[in-house]
């Protein structure tokens, strides 16, 4: 089934700023169990016009690949979608009054009851549960998104593997990367990721440690068979799109692995420790001390 969420706008410049996620979090279990691999996420959010009253946009489509569990310590809540990068959007949030879903939201066919009651001043207090949508919504909702101009700082971001390589080497082509191919974040954003180089390294450096240089997938031991060390730290939500700079969101894994887990774009899933492919294929930690198991009640 598809969805309907609402996003507050903070939070919507926030993921921008910091590099467009492409996902969504929630508390509300509604998020996984009403929806399967290719169903869509709409999410729209309130903003006060040039009247003095609220208006609401549109700001992201998520046609959802991949539905994954959070760390206990993430605030935004348990339940995670990943939306697809080529057949996802974000939509420019501007002061236009074409650009004012108030109308089709009140009128949009949910699965159950409707916000034909809403005014201005409530619909956002009354979409703060996560909405079911019926077929006809998404034809709709697409329709009403012709007109809305793309958001293109979400695509506007650095490949992960080459920033992880620049953080593996040296700090001048970091600040090149920044500068000329991480160009969607904001300026404190990136001051920011100048400003974890040494910890990003001394972290990598730690993990390889703790695991004796063994990738936590296959088990590859290039320490104990080679006499060399191969193994690179993965960031679980990658840096180039938010994710932060600690060992909950690091994994160890052989340049193998590593290579395939981003070409593949795999997502993590913290209830079971384990990445999923985008070939629907499955493969748990063989080796972890340091991930902690998420239990959902």
């Amino acid at each position: 089934m598809d969805l309907l969420a609402y996003w507050r706008i903070d939070n919507y410049h926030r993921d921008l700023d910091e590099g467009a996620g492409f996902h969504f979090n929630s508390k509300q279990s509604r998020l996984h169990s009403a929806m399967n691999v290719g169903d869509t996420l709409w999410l729209f959010t309130r903003l006060i016009g040039q009247s003095g009253h609220s208006e609401f946009r549109i700001v992201a489509k998520l046609v959802t690949r991949a539905k994954t569990i959070n760390p206990s310590t993430y605030k935004y809540g348990p339940f995670r979608v990943w939306g697809d990068l080529q057949a996802s959007q974000y939509y420019r949030v501007r002061l236009n009054k074409m650009d004012d879903a108030f109308e089709l939201l009140r009128l949009i066919p949910l699965d159950s009851g409707s916000f034909k009651g809403c005014e201005r001043t409530n619909l956002a207090q009354a979409a703060q549960t996560i909405r079911g949508l019926k077929p006809e919504a998404t034809k709709l909702l697409d329709a009403f998104c012709e007109q809305m101009p793309i958001e293109t700082r979400a695509k506007a971001v650095a490949d992960e593997a080459k920033l992880k390589k620049a953080y593996a080497g040296d700090l001048d082509q970091l600040q090149l990367i920044l500068r000329e191919e991480h160009i969607g974040i904001s300026d404190e954003k990136k001051a920011e990721l100048l400003g974890s180089y040494s910890r990003n390294r001394q972290l990598a450096a730690d993990l390889n440690e703790f695991y004796a240089g063994r990738c936590q997938l296959c088990g590859f031991d290039s320490p104990s068979v080679y006499s060399v060390e191969s193994a690179e730290a993965h960031h679980v939500i990658y840096r180039s799109r938010g994710g932060p700079d600690e060992m909950e969101n690091l994994v160890l894994l052989c340049p193998t692995h590593h290579t395939v887990v981003h070409r593949a774009d795999a997502t993590f899933d913290y209830a079971r420790l384990h990445f999923i492919f985008s070939n629907g294929r499955v493969e748990p930690l063989g080796i972890n001390k340091h991930l902690k198991s998420r239990v959902l009640n």
